[in-house]
């Protein structure tokens, strides 16, 4: 619907932000009284209708949903009689624009995080930086504003990892009144050179690339927003033969300049300029760019919104694979880091999904220079907009800072460990385990041979290395080795540089390791969902319109998974109709859809446990993050429901992805011969995108046999040194899960080195 309004509509598209233009500094614009309204538009003519009454959206695109607009206090009652749904999230923003002055004249103490800086107090920061770490630090000029302002960024670096490091650029300021994103890339900068010493992985991002920091793309139009119109949004440009000034820098690159989006009118606020890099600024960044050829990751900060946007944005298309699935994952990445430091929910999504939107930073950088770029909309969702309190740049931020880190360590890693197959948690007793891993080149190449397995029994004592068998390409194959059930075996993975650099994974083993319970596995009911074994779709209240489960060969989409989860040759799963096409043409829409398992008679297990890989996505759309996704279990047949998992709106796993989840039956309901579990996917709120998929659903109980051999620690048959080994490692263990634990009182002590002394080199019946 999208789509459609904004092919009809195109006109209205390129009408944004038109508010008067000063063209030479004066008195003080002021916006006493203006409200920060939110406005529901049902259909194209609600479109006209709100772009009578403002002339100033806030939010960068308008079409169909709900959508911020700054309203004079003249116009208000125009708005009262147009019969449009609102909400006032600004009263008047003349009063948070007071107050931003009045800490501006009268700074807090404290550090320099506490309030909004002008150019000159950053350009001196930088320095200060510098003058903190000449051996990381140093400063670029690459180029001048119209106004005649340096254009000065900061190069941040170690002498470590060679010449040819790849490079990831962070810029802020294309729009001038986005005060908080200058500061977000200055916060970066900050933390790279300040926590180099004390953190091992802020000094690993330095050794192994190059950060580029370009705080002010726009210096004039900033410093004109501080001084005369806070809502200044363009470059300082005076538009001969007309009355209006600026251009919009983030309209004026030159990959499929002058498309959607953008605006041939110098007076509107995507006025995109007489030509492709017609503006000083935008060509310094690109020759830039172009004079730097080690960049390999780009962000170019905007706000707001809380919003991951990759390419494209001049039309619905997306980028080809393999850069697509980077796109995808990266962002999830990213907005899953940034969650998990204040809670804060981003939206990753193509930009064109947002607004189209031709001439962009990100679409250039991307696509004419083959460049991976992100460009995130950074807090808020309109509490404040752009009049962001000072009090939330230090969390902004904080939170920026750790999906930067992603995008560091993404582009300068040598060698990426992947486990396609997944990584065991949990391996049968007394048996090896293979673990596939592949070890794929990214900035180096592994040493042939090179490849390690480290791995132990227990939480204690040496790690045992044995080589990576290989598969053929980047591929290995590791071994876990046997252990007796109820221990644990701790492991991590190893490879080696032509250059001599040795890799771990976890990338701080072995401080940090990778884990599996030992564990034996009863198996009541499996299905990887290639063929029917008895599901229900479909149940009383369902009454979703589209996006109905079925059972099939999954097309990939930004919010639906491309495969299933069964390793190959397996194809199938239970998905919300898996139908590809556009992102949403076949999601959840106007209700609920239901799938119910076969019934499983469970009145002869002991603790049984239901299984299951399931995904799940409510990210996408103009209304995200408001739909769940219910997991319940029943032990009359259906009759009635107790909820064992409910997945969202919001957090970590509600962004696509294959996750896996597990409970006791038990712990819900009676074991039963009528025990069913049914997976609810709904939409509730118009705008949004919802698809889930199962597959490789498990009823199954865990168990251990009681030893027939004590002191047999290994499960070899034998009584020996190696038993003798692994007690001694784990000596002093208590609270059960103790490997060494012979005589089965949870503890690793006297008593079971005293028996096993007894039994000593005595054969295993």
């Amino acid at each position: 619907m999208f789509r459609n309004t904004v092919s009809a509509l195109g006109v209205f598209l390129v009408l944004i932000f038109m508010t008067p233009a000063l063209g030479d500094d004066g008195p003080r614009v002021r916006y006493d009284n203006h409200k920060l309204v939110e406005v529901t538009l049902e259909a194209e003519s609600d479109i006209d209708t709100i772009l009578s009454i403002s002339d100033d959206p806030w939010s960068d695109g308008i079409g169909v949903g709900m959508f911020d607009f700054r309203v004079a206090p003249e116009r208000m009652a125009d708005l009262e009689a147009s019969g449009l749904a609102y909400r006032v999230k600004i009263d008047d923003i003349q009063e948070l624009i007071d107050k931003e002055i009045a800490r501006m004249e009268h700074p807090p103490r404290g550090g320099w995080f506490e309030a909004y800086k002008s150019y000159a107090e950053i350009d001196a920061y930088i320095d200060a930086l510098i003058d903190l770490r000449p051996d990381l630090a140093s400063r670029f000029v690459f180029g001048t504003s119209i106004e005649g302002q340096t254009m000065f960024g900061m190069r941040i670096t170690s002498s470590e990892g060679g010449e040819d490091k790849p490079a990831v650029v962070f810029d802020g300021c294309h729009h001038a009144r986005e005060w908080i994103t200058p500061m977000t890339v200055m916060f970066i900068a900050d933390r790279l050179v300040r926590d180099y010493e004390t953190d091992p992985e802020v000094r690993q991002m330095v050794d192994g690339a190059v950060i580029y920091v370009l705080p002010l793309v726009n210096p004039d139009g900033y410093e004109y927003t501080r001084n005369v119109n806070r809502m200044w949004r363009k470059n300082r440009r005076d538009n001969e033969g007309s009355d209006c000034w600026g251009v919009d820098l983030n309209r004026n690159y030159g990959y499929e300049w002058g498309g959607y989006g953008s605006s041939g009118n110098p007076c509107d606020e995507t006025y995109r300029g007489t030509g492709p890099f017609s503006e000083p600024e935008t060509a310094a960044v690109r020759d830039f760019f172009l004079a730097t050829p080690n960049i390999a990751g780009h962000i170019s900060f905007h706000s707001y919104g809380q919003l991951i946007l990759y390419p494209f944005g001049y039309d619905y298309v997306l980028p080809p694979e393999p850069d697509l699935s980077v796109f995808v994952e990266l962002s999830a990445d990213m907005a899953d880091a940034i969650f998990s430091v204040h809670g804060m929910v981003y939206v990753d999504q193509p930009t064109h999904d947002l607004y189209p939107c031709s001439g962009i930073t990100t679409d250039w950088v991307y696509g004419d220079q083959g460049i991976l770029s992100w460009g995130p909309e950074v807090r808020d969702t309109g509490q404040y907009g752009f009049l962001l309190p000072p009090e939330q740049i230090i969390p902004t931020g904080e939170e920026i800072f750790e999906a930067g880190k992603l995008l560091i360590q993404y582009v300068s890693v040598l060698l990426r460990f992947e486990f396609p197959e997944g990584l065991p948690t949990r391996v049968d007793s007394e048996t090896e385990t293979a673990v596939r891993v592949d070890v794929v080149p990214v900035n180096g190449e592994m040493e042939p041979g090179s490849g390690k397995l480290f791995a132990r029994s227990g939480s204690s004592g040496p790690f045992t290395e044995s080589s990576l068998t290989p598969l053929g390409g980047d591929a290995y194959e590791g071994t876990l080795p046997a252990a007796p059930c109820e221990s644990v075996i701790q492991y991590y993975f190893q490879a080696e540089t032509t250059d001599d650099v040795i890799l771990t994974s976890p990338s701080n083993a072995p401080d940090s390791v990778y884990e599996a319970t030992v564990i034996d596995v009863m198996v009541h009911f499996q299905d990887d969902c290639e063929t029917d074994q008895g599901w229900t779709i479909g149940w009383d209240g369902d009454d979703a319109t589209t996006g109905i489960w079925n059972r099939m060969d999954p097309e990939g989409t930004a919010a639906q998974p491309e495969d299933d989860h069964t390793p190959a040759p397996g194809t199938d799963c239970y998905v919300t109709d898996g139908r590809g096409g556009s992102l949403g043409a076949y999601d959840v829409d106007d209700g609920r859809t239901t799938l119910v398992t076969p019934i499983f008679d469970l009145t002869e297990a002991e603790d049984p446990v239901i299984g299951y890989w399931r995904w799940y996505s409510n990210h996408a759309g103009s209304d995200p993050y408001n739909d769940i996704f219910e997991v319940d279990i029943s032990d009359d047949e259906g009759s009635s429901w107790v909820n064992a998992e409910t997945v969202g709106p919001s957090g970590p796993e509600v962004s696509g992805g294959w996750f896996y989840h597990e409970f006791n039956v038990a712990d819900f309901v009676d074991l039963t011969s009528q025990v069913r579990v049914r997976f609810v996917a709904s939409d509730e709120n118009a705008g949004s995108i919802v698809e889930a998929a199962v597959d490789d659903f498990l009823v199954i109980e865990y168990y251990c046999e009681e030893s027939d051999c004590p002191g047999d620690l290994n499960g070899d048959g034998q009584r020996n040194q190696a038993d003798l080994g692994i007690l001694l490692a784990d000596w002093g263990c208590t609270g059960g899960d103790c490997p060494g634990d012979v005589d089965g009182d949870g503890d690793t002590d006297q008593a079971d080195l005293g028996f096993l002394l007894s039994v000593y080199g005595v054969p295993c019946p």
